[in-house]
């Protein structure tokens, strides 16, 4: 059984971050340590260079130097060992957090602590308050990640990258990597931000290998000697030393010289049958078993050898310097170079195949044991011990997932084999909720129904205990059933689930609760019955905030606000959005949580209204960067009609096709008809807004007949379609009977109090009327919509309506219907008497001589004439210094003033502050 509320935390591998001590025998090289030294004026530098080029040895010797100078400026260093169990970017940042904590104890403890409790579903959120804190430290430091060529995961590359684009001035980054990380190298290049050290410096020199084999090895080779074993190595640092060891005990070194040649491969493989053979038969048999290991210490390697002596083997490979490499000042943990360690593999596999699976299932007891989860799973699956690796995914897939934390369990569950997830609800709950994350919901289905085969005993599986485990699998059954229900726009079956999930779960199931609360307020809301929606939504924002689900909480918060901007009340709707993101932003640890990308949308909305476009699109770009972010099917679902009213926008910005293209694969892939249909209707609207009537009428044609017949057949899921549907009748001068479908609309949309959706529908039929010659309906009209926006403030749904409203809104003027806001209104025509394009003026909200100062610039204002500082607003507010900076240039280019101080005392002349 899976506990409800369980928080999955693991033990740290301290060894991953200590700096490797500098192995006997390592030659000291002043000309890279003085390039290291250089680099630390740029961000970043990458180390790159193929296996064996003594990248990780360089680091740890030029860090000793360091740590060896005196004086204030000298950094300290951060180290991290990374492997390939890191891909799951929860692990990667805490273990880095957990290195940069060894600079300064405080230094990262928020960010660890978000990671710890799961609290934070946005990796960028924890890097946010990491880099905040990081702004803080004052000392230089050096954060070192060895064998980055680990990491493959995409999640992590562009978290790190983020990481690199914030770094504080203090801070430095340090790669070591076999291939080049996919990080912005190129534009950090241009812009003198990266150094590099790469194969062709690494490579040993004549002059270093002659020091190497001579001073070090003293193996007195003549000149020539040397420069024969730097042309066959090509100054490839690990052959080189392997070739040293190997002539230690040569007699005929010439001999030697002239038979070593060959590919790489060939050559290592050389080398590694002259050192194994030299060693006696427990030491060949310890070194080969104890290579299934990435990282060792005696206890692990008695626990994988089934030998009691492995204290007294690493003992003697250290003292013989067999390529084991340290981890610890203490010298209990190692590994083995790593071609040494891929060359013992090799072995182990041609030698004693039928050994492998042993020695990773021992390793993977021993990790258990340990709490080292992720190496235990590692470890089993590579035994191929298929049911020891389920039940260990089992006991921490979900919970995981429930954190927010997928990468690690879609790792595991795509190893497993489909039959052995289709014989475990558990692994089947959790590779259905990876499904259904990665929006691949026709996958969700057939995981749900395996699951209750297994209950009803129609198919073998691993069933429940007892009726407790039951009842808590079937309610997550239900959690995944909901979603795809509202998808697919079956409201009444997703209001039943939601009921029967009320009256099955108990109260102290507050999560399962609390998404019931939130999934009957989203059902009402698709259904458009406002008032119902509301009341659960609102439960829901409570519930969520009490219980600390924050994605609850502020999904609800969203999709309150949009009923607010239905309703007409965009003052609301506006606060709760802010108000919303700026929760999600606090508790995201400076950055908003994906589950704001609603709360954005909206505002988005709300601010093209006003007529504050730049400040629109940018709540419409972050909106959809989010929204990808938290892949929550419930915002994919609600992005289209949210997302539609902004097609005016489609000049200014590529992110609403884009988000268009997304959507109708997320319709299509749920199979929702209702969501098509919108999808269809948008892209219509979109090709009317790039001047393709022709594209627009195609769909029109092929949706005649599709309109209601009477008040009783308007849905309104569809009314995005019928508006649209009419917009494109009146383009084409088809104008008969859109009165009468437009005055039913309004109709159903007064009866439930959408007065938005009422200024939308009488702006349409007041130009429709105006068109038909029937004026004074069409002033009537106006007249009603213009009684209806103004006290809201609404703007761009009469400029939108073109000339025709121009023309009408003269009339008004004349007839002095609301003179001031009216004036306001045709002064975006181009001016009161005058004709024109639209200009961006925000109408009666905003003087027209200056760009109007965003909420957020103005909180910057605020702070700055209170004589904050960049990094005291950038904790006031939440953000990185990096956006304070950037707020400010905005605050300067709009007043017109060049500093801080300008800035304040134009602020306090406009009334501003």
């Amino acid at each position: 059984m899976v506990p409800e509320n369980h928080r999955t935390s693991e033990r740290l591998l301290i060894t991953k971050l200590h700096v490797p001590p500098v192995p006997p025998g390592w030659l000291r090289r002043p000309r890279l340590n003085k390039r290291l030294d250089t680099s630390l004026s740029s961000r970043l530098t990458v180390v790159c260079a193929p296996a064996g080029f003594g990248k990780t040895t360089l680091l740890s010797d030029w860090l000793s130097i360091v740590r060896g100078r005196r004086g204030t400026s000298v950094p300290r260093a951060a180290w991290l060992s990374v492997d390939k169990e890191d891909n799951d970017p929860d692990r990667f940042w805490t273990y880095v957090v957990a290195a940069l904590r060894n600079i300064h104890p405080d230094l990262g403890r928020r960010s660890l602590n978000m990671l710890e409790t799961g609290k934070a579903p946005s990796i960028r959120a924890v890097l946010t308050t990491l880099i905040n804190d990081m702004s803080g430290t004052t000392d230089d430091f050096v954060l070192v990640l060895d064998d980055y060529h680990e990491i493959t995961a995409r999640s992590v590359h562009e978290s790190l990258a983020f990481l690199v684009d914030h770094l504080p001035p203090t801070a430095h980054l340090v790669l070591a990597t076999r291939v080049d990380p996919p990080l912005p190298l190129a534009r950090l290049r241009a812009r003198g931000q990266l150094s590099e050290v790469r194969a062709a410096d690494l490579r040993f020199t004549i002059e270093e290998a002659t020091a190497f084999f001579n001073d070090v090895m003293d193996l007195g080779l003549t000149a020539d000697n040397v420069k024969a074993l730097e042309s066959l190595t090509e100054g490839w640092i690990a052959s080189i030393r392997m070739a040293a060891i190997s002539m230690q005990s040569c007699e005929n070194i010439p001999g030697f010289i002239a038979e070593f040649a060959g590919t790489h491969r060939h050559v290592m493989d050389y080398l590694v049958e002259e050192v194994l053979g030299r060693q006696r038969p427990s030491v060949q048999q310890f070194l080969v078993r104890t290579s299934v290991l990435d990282r060792f210490n005696a206890p692990l390697c008695n626990a994988v050898t089934g030998a009691e002596n492995a204290q007294e083997m690493l003992d003697y490979l250290q003292s013989a310097n067999l390529f084991v490499v340290p981890l610890d000042e203490s010298g209990r943990w190692f590994r083995y170079h790593h071609l040494f360690s891929d060359l013992l593999r090799d072995r182990l596999l041609r030698t004693q195949p039928d050994r492998i699976p042993a020695l990773h299932r021992r390793a993977s007891e021993w990790f258990e044991r340990e709490g080292l989860i992720s190496e235990a799973i590692h470890h089993a699956l590579a035994a191929r011990d298929l049911d020891r690796a389920a039940d260990l995914i089992e006991a921490v897939a979900v919970p995981l997932i429930s954190q927010g934390r997928i990468s690690a369990p879609q790792g595991w569950l795509e190893k497993l084999p489909e039959d052995v997830i289709l014989s475990r609800p558990w692994l089947c709950i959790g590779l259905a909720n990876v499904r259904s994350a990665r929006g691949q919901l026709t996958a969700v289905p057939p995981l749900v129904e395996a699951v209750e085969s297994i209950l009803s005993g129609q198919r073998p599986g691993k069933a429940p205990k007892d009726t407790e485990s039951e009842r808590r699998i079937r309610n997550h059954l239900t959690s995944l059933r909901i979603p795809l229900l509202l998808a697919r726009g079956e409201t009444d079956e997703a209001i039943r689930l939601c009921h029967e999930s009320m009256e099955q779960s108990p109260e102290d199931e507050s999560t399962v609760r609390c998404m019931s609360v939130l999934m009957l307020g989203l059902a009402h809301w698709m259904r458009g019955d406002m008032l119902k929606a509301m009341s659960y939504l609102e439960e829901a924002t409570i519930y969520g905030q009490t219980t600390g689900n924050y994605f609850i909480t502020l999904v609800a918060m969203g999709h309150l606000a949009d009923i607010y901007v239905r309703q007409g009340r965009l003052h609301l709707a506006a606060e709760t959005s802010r108000r919303a993101i700026r929760l999600g932003t606090e508790w995201g640890g400076g950055e908003p949580l994906p589950a704001t990308s609603y709360a954005h949308i909206c505002l988005a909305q709300i601010l093209y209204q006003w007529n504050e476009i730049e400040e629109a699109i940018h709540y419409v770009n972050r909106a959809i960067e989010l929204g990808r972010q938290g892949v929550q099917l419930t915002i994919a679902v609600i992005a289209v009609p949210g997302l539609a009213p902004l097609t005016e926008l489609i000049g200014q910005t590529t992110a609403l096709s884009d988000a268009l293209d997304e959507l109708e694969g997320v319709a299509a892939a749920s199979r929702s008809v209702i969501m098509s249909r919108v999808t269809a209707a948008w892209r219509a609207r979109l090709a009317l807004a790039r001047g393709n009537v022709s594209e627009a009428l195609q769909w029109a044609m092929s949706r005649e007949g599709s309109g209601p017949d009477s008040d009783e057949g308007l849905e309104f899921s569809l009314e995005f379609e019928y508006l649209m549907l009419a917009r494109l009748n009146i383009v084409r001068g088809q104008l008969r009977g859109v009165p009468a479908i437009l005055e039913r609309l309004r109709r159903r949309a007064e009866a439930e109090g959408r007065m938005g959706s009422v200024i939308e529908i009488l702006v349409l039929l007041a130009t429709t009327l105006r068109a038909q010659g029937r004026a004074e309906e069409a002033m009537a009209a106006l007249q009603r919509a213009l009684a209806l926006a103004e006290p809201e403030g609404y703007v761009r749904v009469f400029v939108d309506a073109g000339e025709p409203m121009a023309e009408l809104l003269r009339s008004a003027l004349t007839r002095k219907i609301l003179p001031e806001y009216v004036s306001g209104l045709l002064a975006l025509f181009g001016g009161a008497a005058g004709r024109g394009s639209p200009r961006s003026f925000s109408g009666p909200r905003v003087k027209p001589a200056m760009e109007p100062i965003t909420a957020r610039e103005l909180e910057v204002l605020r702070l700055l004439a209170a004589g904050a500082s960049n990094r005291q607003i950038a904790e006031e507010l939440v953000l990185v210094t990096g956006t304070v900076k950037a707020h400010l240039l905005n605050i300067y280019r709009k007043l017109d003033v060049h500093n801080r101080t300008q800035a304040v005392a134009r602020a306090r002349q406009l009334n501003l502050i």
